[in-house]
């Protein structure tokens, strides 16, 4: 189990600077990004080119495909078969058949349209539909899919979650998909709108998170070899008693307060909530003494390292139907005050009439090491689906690392990233492969660590995987960061 002491706490504690740090956003081909109804996004190279490409689900116009190229961006949907005209409400990218390239899961608003396995061929010049070839016949009110390897055999098992039939996990046999959501406990018939994945209670298995809407409990589903079992009350996480107008609706996962073990924060209809994992055994709801108090209709929420400096900030898309410019929130991790980690809300302008009502994703379409922003708004009357360019002054240094299985591909989600000042236990980042993020969306991305300015010298970096039972720890030694900022650190555990 890993816990960071309070001495050592102290020693990355943030230093207030004479000004303090401000986010700052310029706005990526405004144009090609202003159209508004965007729903779920992901982000993948899906090209293989080393550079990042974003998906986008729509409703009310075609689905769209952003190659990216070198930092510029072109819809390319239509070509290589991704530009599905019907609401499309999740959005997955996962190597489920582990031949080297990223293929993608969609999900759809109405119930009476099947769910699609876009198998990525020819280096993602062409997709083809595959989910009934492998098994793949799910349907319903479509919400957070993820790609997940749960029962630690080493491919991509599928998780799906809808707001009006049972939750589904389907286990993948070599290629084929099995329905296993009545023999694993857990299919939540409740109304899912998303969901992540993470070794909560650090066991060395992979246990979910749901967020359910409508008054309704949240769940917390603790696996134990292949079974699961909902904790969310006994670990303070179900969010009940509530009003049944509100609801859980966005999870996310970081260290915040750089413990070693990773919270969660829930964008609620109603309080959002930010629980503090208490090194696995329960959580405690610290939103309001961090200084985050929000009371509203929060969507999505997501984690990112704006400024390079080892934590964390926060951003909170927010959304009311009739109300294009409901404002989001961005916190801005301020580090500790007297012990207490806090955070300070600080949305740049740009924002404000450019901003999320459901997608939202930290990435580096860039490559500068800074993570940018993009952000996807479905109100007809709204701010479009902007990408932003973080423009403003780092902190650190970032770099990525990226977590692969033996034959170097990506189907390790789940696994955290741990940096450290070398020969001590000081963290200095730590980072989550995603396992659901943004709204009802995957990527399949580096993870992102930033570095402070106080540790200016190499790194250790610790992988740990979650397989059979097993946490399994990678750690490579004297690490430069800045060897790795356009070209990811490669971990294979």
């Amino acid at each position: 189990m890993l816990r960071v002491v309070a001495a050592a706490l102290a020693l990355v504690a943030f230093q207030h600077p004479a000004a303090p740090w401000q986010p700052s956003f310029e706005r990526v081909q405004p144009e090609l990004f202003a159209t508004p109804g965007g729903q779920a996004s992901a982000w993948a190279d899906a090209d293989g080119d080393g550079d990042l490409d974003y998906f986008v689900a729509f409703r009310g116009r075609p689905n769209r495909f952003y190659r990216n190229d070198h930092g510029t961006f072109r819809d390319v949907a239509a070509e290589v078969g991704l530009a599905d005209n019907l609401e499309t409400r999740a959005v997955a990218w996962g190597d489920f058949d582990a031949d080297g390239d990223p293929d993608l899961y969609i999900g759809f608003a109405d119930p009476k349209v099947p769910a699609k396995v876009y198998r990525n061929d020819v280096n993602g010049t062409r997709f083809v539909d595959v989910a009934a070839a492998i098994g793949v016949n799910l349907r319903g009110v479509a919400r957070q899919p993820a790609w997940v390897d749960y029962d630690g055999d080493g491919d991509l098992d599928l998780f799906a979650a809808f707001r009006d039939v049972a939750n589904k996990l389907l286990r993948n046999d070599r290629g084929k998909f099995v329905d296993v959501t009545a023999a694993s406990g857990i299919g939540d018939t409740r109304k899912t709108v998303s969901g992540v994945w993470w070794d909560f209670d650090l066991d060395g298995d992979l246990d979910l998170f749901v967020a359910n809407q409508e008054g309704e409990a949240n769940g917390l589903y603790r696996q134990n070899r292949g079974r699961f079992e909902d904790v969310a009350a006994a670990m303070g996480v179900a969010g009940i008693p509530r009003p049944a107008a509100d609801g859980g609706v966005g999870p996310s996962v970081a260290d915040f307060d750089l413990d070693g073990d990773l919270d969660l924060f829930v964008a609620n209809y109603g309080p959002s909530a930010l629980y503090r994992n208490e090194a696995g055994q329960g959580f405690t709801e610290v939103s309001k003494a961090s200084g985050i108090d929000l009371n509203g209709h929060g969507v999505t929420s997501a984690w990112g390292d704006l400024n390079n400096d080892g934590r964390p900030e926060l951003y909170v898309g927010n959304f009311i139907a009739g109300q294009p410019l409901y404002r989001d929130a961005l916190f801005v991790n301020r580090g500790t005050t007297d012990g207490v980690w806090g955070f300070a809300e600080a949305l740049p302008d740009v924002i404000l009439k450019h901003d999320a009502t459901h997608g939202v994703q930290f990435v580096d379409f860039d490559g500068d090491g800074r993570l940018d922003l993009s952000l996807t708004n479905n109100d007809p009357e709204g701010g479009g689906h902007p990408l932003l360019r973080n423009i403003a002054t780092t902190l650190g240094r970032g770099f990525f690392v990226e977590v692969t299985d033996e034959a170097g591909h990506l189907t390790r989600a789940g696994s955290e990233v741990r940096v450290f000042q070398p020969r001590t236990r000081q963290l200095l980042a730590s980072a989550l492969v995603d396992a659901g993020s943004g709204y009802c969306s995957q990527n399949a991305v580096p993870s992102h660590l930033g570095v402070p300015a106080t540790w200016a010298g190499r790194v250790d970096v610790e992988v740990t995987t979650v397989v059979q039972g097993q946490r399994r720890i990678t750690s490579i030694k004297g690490v430069a960061p800045a060897a790795h900022t356009r070209r990811p650190l490669r971990v294979t555990p």
